[in-house]
């Protein structure tokens, strides 16, 4: 079929996406594909999970806990992502068009894990949220990222929390040259110093040697591989 049918998708309710954005979920057929995914399903469930405690008191452990039990799914979905094939960041951008409030902080700490310094998605466009908590998981994900100019405004627009402030203001390193030079010095070894022919005559030598070899492919690099693979053969769209 050369053309697609366009799919009607039902009103945003927490932001509006960008018009490529749209267009694409509507005419490739993609909203189906996405409702269908494993992450989005996750979602749904980490939703009722999220309506069965919001009636329990402040002081209930339950109230605080609720999200454990979804810890490792939220971690391997982490740990898998490619940016530039993972098909899991947009199935969480899709499901936070509509998603209820209490959902939006997990969503946003998620498109915070997924982000770059390059791509912060809709982590700007949370950053007035009325929510305190909304506010500081996008603060927090903004300093990782390195993303100062939207800190600095965020700070500007919340000179009363503390936290926001902090993320903000708090310095990137841990400690002075010098000191970190030297702590460094203790974990390296100079005893192929003498060794060097060229005339830098580096004085440090790292003790693990890993140049000597090809490491490993990694667990996670080969899930990244597959999933890669997967989504070109499935859906194949370009981001």
């Amino acid at each position: 079929m050369l053309f697609h049918k366009h799919h009607a998708l039902p009103e945003p309710r927490n932001y509006t996406p960008s018009t490529a954005l749209w267009r694409r979920w509507c005419w490739r057929r993609i909203s189906r594909k996405l409702r269908k995914s494993p992450t989005y399903k996750l979602l749904q469930r980490i939703e009722s999970a999220s309506d069965q405690v919001r009636d329990k008191v402040d002081s209930d452990l339950g109230k605080r806990t609720w999200l454990l039990p979804f810890r490792e799914e939220l971690r391997w979905i982490v740990a898998g992502f490619d940016y530039r094939f993972d098909w899991d960041i947009e199935v969480v951008r899709f499901y936070l068009l509509r998603c209820p409030r209490t959902m939006i902080a997990v969503c946003v700490w998620l498109v915070g894990e997924f982000s770059d310094r390059k791509l912060l998605y809709e982590l700007t466009v949370f950053r007035h949220d009325p929510s305190p908590q909304i506010r500081r998981h996008v603060a927090k994900a903004l300093r990782r990222l390195e993303a100062w100019s939207h800190l600095r405004d965020m700070a500007a627009a919340n000179l009363g929390d503390a936290r926001i402030q902090w993320f903000a203001t708090a310095s990137t390193t841990h400690g002075p040259f010098a000191k970190r030079l030297e702590n460094y010095k203790r974990c390296v070894d100079d005893s192929h110093a003498g060794e060097v022919t060229t005339p830098s005559r580096m004085p440090f030598w790292t003790g693990v040697r890993y140049w000597e070899r090809t490491p490993p492919k990694s667990a996670a690099y080969i899930r990244r591989m597959l999933r890669r693979i997967r989504f070109w053969v499935r859906w194949g769209v370009s981001r």
